[in-house]
């Protein structure tokens, strides 16, 4: 007679902590929430989930067309991102208007992404990757807010390279974001990512043992 099979431990995260990770454009907050996801955190990306909403919600899609002219959109209906960025990013009340459109269909979907990750009990934090926390007024909504960090300099080589923007394009849209030192005064937790990589990663591990420290395996279920 075969005997059941035995599962030799089964380990549940009873108290997952929502954290959200921001800081300014070339900051480097997807590094650090690529470290934290390394360690089986659930990471949410804001920014990948609104373009999401955008390609399936066509009444959001008329709405920008209205706001933006159609040709932000490309022959095949795709969002021609770089573009809307370089009419949005110069103008206050154009990004307050886009905003405005995206941010209302856009948060209930992450709240119910959040609370699902963190009911589910598999991971040990739920990370929402989002550049505007503070500017949306969203940081009460986390039980601790990263704030990533760099210098300007630093941040303006990193965005020309990865994007190639001009340096006009990228200070339009530094300019529009609450000044990164108002977010490092804020910040439950700072990372400095002026260094090495290998130094981010020992800064981003350090601030997920403690954010961790008091939820360790609370739970252990043996079958």
């Amino acid at each position: 007679m075969n005997r059941p099979m035995r599962m030799k431990r089964i380990i549940k995260y009873l108290d997952t902590r929502i954290v959200a990770v921001t800081g300014g454009i070339g900051s480097g907050q997807s590094s650090v929430c690529a470290v934290l996801a390394s360690q089986g955190c659930k990471v949410i990306d804001v920014d990948l989930r609104a373009r999401q909403i955008i390609e399936k919600d066509t009444a959001l899609q008329q709405e920008l067309k209205r706001s933006f002219g159609n040709e932000i959109f490309d022959e095949q209906g795709q969002l021609k991102r770089r573009l809307l960025a370089s009419l949005v990013f110069n103008d206050a009340d154009k990004t307050r208007r886009l905003n405005r459109l995206v941010h209302p269909r856009m948060v209930p979907e992450i709240v119910e992404e959040m609370e699902e990750a963190r009911f589910s009990q598999r991971y040990p934090l739920v990370v929402v990757d989002a550049a505007l926390i503070f500017e949306l007024n969203m940081e009460k909504m986390f039980e601790a807010v990263i704030v990533v960090h760099a210098n300007l300099e630093t941040r303006i080589q990193r965005v020309m390279n990865r994007d190639g923007q001009s340096r006009a394009e990228i200070m339009a849209r530094i300019q529009q974001q609450i000044p990164l030192e108002d977010k490092i005064h804020w910040a439950t937790y700072q990372i400095d990512n002026n260094g090495s990589p290998e130094d981010l990663k020992k800064q981003s591990l350090n601030v997920f043992e403690k954010l961790t420290a008091d939820l360790r395996m609370e739970k252990r279920i043996r079958i």
